[in-house]
């Protein structure tokens, strides 16, 4: 004790630098209204402790002592949740179909290669889009393999988001369209040997999930090697994703053993069996409401039928997507671009016709049961966006029924779970890492306030948003 005071006052007589660097070891955030995740109630005039990139303490004046020599921001006004947690995008995405030559080929003016390679290169303008859009982690749950390294380097870059990421996806069909000499999005499962030996290949990798692209829930067969994968992910202790949008699909998907369900049940309401098997598997539910109204967006762009609007205050969206989104009517004469399908983009209403209501009905339904969800935007896909997509997603689901409270505990805590990661972060506790956002505005008044987003906190790092891609 004597030998800290002795050292006190020899940094206030003789400003000795490793004293400020001493000093500055903590960062605190007080005075804000602060959602620490969990679905507990708000913590009015609150304090949060940052030490280097994890949290010291979070709570109120009287539970977090503020070491002497702190930096401290006076938030009062603000309110503080958890950084986001996007628990569905894909890095090999672009947003446009430059991307995905299945939807609609683009290789004449952007071969896909070349495409596939610029992905890989330069994850950081994806990182700092996410980072701008208040997302501190995101699950890639399809990809090519390279994805998978994300994860390690992610985690050593002080400006990128946490990654999870499954690498490539199991399916009952080839993935020509996908597929490079070097490595593929789409792996034909053909045999029980071929799934077995994908689940030990990217498992060995570091895989966090495999994920199944659709299922032949019909096809006695193929299920018997959708089984044999399926043990085989038990056995390497990692966890089974599935791509699986019809009820019979879905049920099959978990009685595999399925942790995440990354889309909506859309063909008809779900079923007590369905809920039953959910909650035995302890089964996350993503519903990507809006990702299939994205593709009539970027359609109705490359028609040259509207423009898609991109609602970005702070500048999120890296340059080569606005340019890809902003030239889009140059393919206004692609075959792809029938006059019959021309009249069906004229006909979709951006207003109304953003979702389906039996994906909003069944989303409620799931909500009802006790089934966790998490938020995820599918991003890469044609119009949806990486990063700035999350806010339509999360209003989408508010307009479900679901509260602007629970929707925060899903954006946070529940999308770190589903990644594994929730010892690390996904809500504001001590010992996690120093994720979060500040607003303006309160979300758990409604969700669309978290476009008031001003700071955000990754690793320990606090930016301003909107600087975040001018560096």
């Amino acid at each position: 004790m004597r030998f800290s005071y002795l050292i006190s006052f020899l940094c206030i007589v003789f400003s000795i630098s490793a004293c400020t660097n001493t000093e500055q070891e903590y960062l605190v955030i007080k005075g804000a209204t602060l959602y620490d995740g969990t679905g507990g109630d708000a913590i009015e005039n609150s304090v949060i402790i940052v030490r280097n990139d994890e949290i010291d303490c979070v709570g109120i004046a009287e539970e977090c002592s503020i070491p002497l020599g702190s930096e401290v921001i006076d938030a009062s006004g603000k309110y503080i949740t958890p950084g986001l947690v996007d628990a569905h995008m894909h890095f090999f995405q672009t947003g446009f179909f430059d991307s995905r030559p299945d939807a609609m080929d683009l290789n004449e003016t952007y071969p896909f290669p070349e495409v596939a390679a610029f992905q890989q290169q330069n994850p950081q303008r994806y990182y700092d889009t996410y980072l701008c859009s208040g997302i501190t982690a995101v699950y890639d749950v399809g990809g090519m393999s390279w994805s998978v390294g994300l994860q390690e380097s992610a985690e050593t870059n002080p400006m990128a988001p946490h990654v999870a990421a499954a690498g490539p996806l199991l399916t009952p069909v080839p993935g020509a369209p996908f597929d490079l000499p070097s490595d593929r999005v789409l792996v034909q499962l053909d045999s029980e040997e071929t799934g077995v030996k994908m689940v030990q290949y990217m498992s060995a990798l570091g895989s966090t999930g495999i994920k199944f692209w659709m299922l032949r829930a019909d096809d006695e067969e193929y299920m018997k090697r959708v089984e044999a994968a399926a043990e085989e992910i038990k056995e390497r202790g990692n966890q089974m994703i599935a791509h699986a949008t019809s009820l019979e699909q879905a049920k099959a998907a978990l009685r595999n053993g399925t942790k995440l369900l990354v889309h909506s049940v859309e063909n008809t309401e779900i079923d007590e069996e369905f809920i039953e098997l959910a909650k035995a598997n302890g089964t996350f539910y993503n519903p990507t409401l809006i990702v299939s109204a994205g593709y009539m967006l970027a359609y109705r762009a490359a028609a040259d039928i509207a423009p898609i609007q991109i609602n970005d205050p702070n500048g999120c969206v890296d340059q080569k997507t606005r340019e890809l989104i902003t030239t889009a009517s140059q393919f206004k004469d692609h075959p792809r671009l029938t006059e019959g399908f021309k009249e069906r983009l004229r006909s979709f209403d951006p207003d109304t016709d953003m979702t389906r209501q039996m994906l909003l009905q069944n989303l409620k339904k799931v909500y009802k049961a006790g089934i966790p969800i998490v938020v995820g935007t599918d991003a890469g896909n044609p119009g949806t966006l990486h990063g700035i997509s999350i806010f339509d997603e999360m209003e989408a689901m508010q307009s479900a029924g679901i509260p602007p409270g629970d929707l925060i505990v899903m954006a946070t805590k529940n999308g770190a779970e589903s990644m594994r990661r929730l010892d690390d972060f996904g809500t504001l506790e001590r010992g996690k890492f120093g994720n979060l956002i500040m607003m303006d505005k309160d979300p758990a008044e409604d969700i669309s306030n978290m476009r008031s987003l001003t700071h955000v906190m990754i690793k320990g790092n606090l930016k301003e948003v909107e600087d975040i891609q001018k560096n």
